[in-house]
């Protein structure tokens, strides 16, 4: 195991084109007029160098054993001032071509084009190597960068414990995210959202932080060479020359070019990640194109939750009054980025042959050719459409079909997830709970109709009054799809523990809710964070999603872990909305 300060460090990204008023490391060091740090739109380039804001006092809270372990750190470095120094920004690498930086990028916002955007709060430090992959480190809230526009470069306590939390719970589980290695206290630093609030910064991590619209940004610039390569980048440092044929797909096009399948593959990626949102009833909240990773990850947490119900019209997002970015409209959102993502490459998915002709490499095409360019990527675009669609009900089918303990046939999402949806929609059952009771009913395939089990489906809370159902007619309906499902567990002849079996590898135990991390942050704000308890014992919880037998140890607080466990949870508490400065 190695440390963060004694690993190699690289920078990649940075082989791109510089923001040609900083051109220089030298210039960023000497950052004249404050260059680095006010904004401005950028005329050309993939990044400016910046470094991080110093803040007048650092305090070190949490550091995630799994984020350590994942990139081969030791144990010990949770406890070293020097990897402290380094995860907050205090201490930076300025040494052998690394040197920080911000990420310039455009975006759809809410359906409308924001134009230039970038990492306002975000600070990139360096790269390094590890047994499972390249990553790339960055902190979020370390202070003003050309891209802030009129915000100041900082993140609230709130908004960072959010993140930190999520990031490790959704990767626990087996969701494709960014990561989350460190949070760092700012006590003297505040920011003013809905009333002045105590600042932290998060480290985080990913393979890349890429996003739809850092591509967004060349074709707004009308850059095609800096699009040429960042696409070259992407295929090479980000997919490593490794990239699937999608020949299932071509059709009359013949092979694909590495441009095209470069594309399929993101859409692919994130088609696949949208089915793990919709199965485990996470949303992000904002799914604008800015935060749409090219590696289909989840990040830039901000007014993201878990679903406590099964609600398909809720938003966690409370100034999304069109639920553009709510559950029902979620797979829509993701595959209108990737209709964009299309528009933006159109020119270089749509070359086919041309890709050898030199001369539209450099010049791009000519008045003649632009018809079998548009028609070409047009066909792609609608290609990727189904490359979606299929990707993403492949991917919920499966997992759905995985929290129920049957392995798949094609009559399951009409036959037995639509009813399932329908009595869980109406009886306000905790979503994800309800997985884990059908799991743990241990007789299920021999007593289907036994009224206890069915009454732990049904909320105590649950008011009949104004419903457009009695509580007999939704018993006799859960009653009825259970039949169901024994009949299709029998079918298949899956025994109770072959199910139980398959069903533990996809049903977490715990998931951390939005009233849950409410209470954490109030409480960590309460005592000034002098007292992290409540947040530990969250991430060891959140850590070991499916294995209860970890949620011990020193300073694990017993009757947090208990009623952080609660599913009837009252309405003032469940489907919690927030801010996007959440």
């Amino acid at each position: 195991m190695s440390t963060l300060s004694s690993l190699p460090k690289t920078s990649s990204f940075t082989t791109l084109q510089p923001d040609p008023s900083v051109p220089t490391v030298d210039a960023a060091r000497a950052n004249v007029a404050g260059i680095c740090n006010r904004p401005r739109q950028l005329t050309g380039g993939a990044f400016c160098w910046t470094k991080p804001e110093p803040r007048k006092r650092y305090e070190y809270l949490s550091t995630s054993p799994a984020a350590l372990r994942d990139l081969g750190l030791a144990a010990s470095e949770a406890n070293s001032p020097e990897f402290h120094q380094i995860v907050s920004g205090e201490s930076v690498v300025d040494a052998d071509g690394v040197y920080p930086y911000a990420q310039a990028y455009a975006g759809w916002q809410f359906g409308q084009f924001a134009g230039q955007l970038g990492d306002g709060r975000v600070v990139n430090l360096f790269e390094i190597d590890t047994s499972s992959g390249r990553y790339e480190i960055q902190l979020k809230g370390a202070g003003k960068t050309p891209f802030l526009r009129f915000a100041d470069g900082k993140a609230v306590l709130r908004s960072s414990v959010r993140e930190y939390v999520i990031s490790e719970a959704l990767h626990a589980i087996g969701i494709p995210t960014t990561r989350a290695l460190a949070l760092t206290y700012l006590p003297e630093t505040y920011a003013q959202r809905s009333h002045a609030e105590k600042c932290a910064i998060v480290a985080r991590f990913a393979p890349s932080w890429i996003r739809f619209g850092t591509f967004d940004l060349y074709r707004y610039r009308g850059d095609r060479q800096g699009l040429r390569q960042l696409s070259d980048y992407v295929i090479a440092e980000v997919f490593h020359n490794t990239l699937p044929a999608f020949s299932e797909y071509t059709e009359d096009l013949g092979a694909f070019t590495t441009y095209e399948k470069m594309y399929l593959e993101i859409v692919s990626r994130n088609a696949v990640s949208v089915g793990y949102w919709q199965c485990y009833g996470f949303l992000n909240g904002v799914l604008n194109t800015d935060n749409t990773s090219v590696l289909g990850l989840a990040m830039d947490f901000g007014p993201f939750a878990i679903m406590d119900k099964f609600q398909p019209d809720y938003t966690p997002n409370h100034d999304d009054s069109s639920l553009r970015y709510g559950y029902r409209n979620t797979p829509d959102s993701i595959m209108w980025n990737c209709v964009r993502l299309g528009e933006d490459l159109a020119e270089f998915i749509g070359a086919g042959p041309l890709l050898q002709d030199e001369r539209f490499m450099e010049k791009g095409i000519t008045a003649d050719q632009e018809d079998m360019v548009v028609k070409r990527a047009t066909k792609v675009i609608e290609i990727a459409q189904k490359v979606f669609q299929e990707k993403f009900l492949a991917t919920y089918d499966t997992l759905m079909g995985n929290r129920l303990g049957l392995k798949l046939i094609a009559t399951d999402r009409d036959e037995l997830f639509t009813p399932l949806l329908n009595w869980l929609e109406k009886s306000e059952t905790d979503y994800n709970g309800c997985f884990t009771k059908l799991q743990g009913y241990a007789d299920l395939s021999s007593s289907p109709t036994d009224n206890t089990f069915v009454e732990t489906l049904i909320p105590k809370s649950l008011d009949f009054t104004y419903a457009k159902f009695t509580k007999k007619e939704l018993t006799k309906e859960i009653h009825a799809w259970l039949k169901l499902y024994r009949e299709r567990l029998a079918k298949q002849g899956v025994s109770d523990a072959a199910r139980v079996k398959l069903a533990a590898t996809a049903n977490p135990h715990f998931l951390p809710r939005s009233w849950i991390l409410d209470e954490v942050v109030e409480y960590m704000e309460s005592n000034n964070c002098s007292d992290t308890s409540h947040l530990e014992t969250l991430m060891k919880m959140a850590l070991h999603p499916y294995d209860k037998e970890k949620w011990t140890g020193e300073g694990i607080d017993k009757k947090l872990v208990q009623r952080w466990m609660e599913e009837d949870v009252d309405n003032a508490r469940a489907m919690m909305q927030c801010s996007c400065s959440s």
